[in-house]
């Protein structure tokens, strides 16, 4: 009897920030957030800049990777052509982002794409993070300011009393007698 592996994990997905680089060529940060489904609190990101020709050669193997799995009940993600005029432009750019985001997000309801060899290749040599995690102590800085204010101070709260010379305390007059 064989057991079915449970999905533990959340998975989302985000494109953004895409920017020129130096060599001529766009890169897009691409987001990965893990988040599992019986400690909502366990939080995993991981963040890698890719370019065009990385995210195009992802989206090849794992339309075949699809492909494979007869899944006629659903389509996989068209993606947009690669173009030598025109790849700045921002709507090239945009439709590269949304056409992303989308062939992401379409893996993480089919186990044998989010699973795939190609997706954890992917996402290799990023910079992982756990979002949720307190900072240590010594790291944290200072404390933020208390969230209800303090009362203002006068300076006659922080000097000393004054002392009154030659007169005593008034004695207040017994209304009872002791027994």
């Amino acid at each position: 009897m064989s057991r079915k592996p449970k999905d533990e994990y959340y998975r989302f997905f985000t494109v953004t920030d895409p920017r020129t680089h130096e060599k001529g060529h766009t890169e897009y940060k691409v987001s990965a957030r893990f988040v599992s489904k019986r400690h909502p609190e366990d939080v995993k990101e991981v963040v890698v800049w890719r370019r065009f020709s990385e995210l195009k050669k992802l989206h090849g193997e794992l339309a075949y990777t699809h492909r494979n799995l007869f899944r006629k009940e659903e389509e996989f993600p068209s993606f947009p052509r690669a173009q030598v005029f025109g790849r700045f432009d921002e709507a090239v750019i945009e439709e590269r982002r949304k056409a992303t985001e989308a062939m992401l997000l379409f893996t993480t309801s089919i186990p044998a794409l989010y699973n795939s060899p190609q997706l954890k290749d992917f996402f290799r040599g990023g910079e992982v993070t756990r979002p949720l995690d307190a900072p240590p102590l010594s790291t944290a800085g200072p404390l933020p300011p208390p969230l209800i204010p303090l009362p203002k101070r006068r300076a006659s709260d922080c000097e000393p009393a004054e002392e009154e010379e030659g007169r005593e305390a008034p004695t207040l007059p017994r209304t009872w007698a002791p027994t």
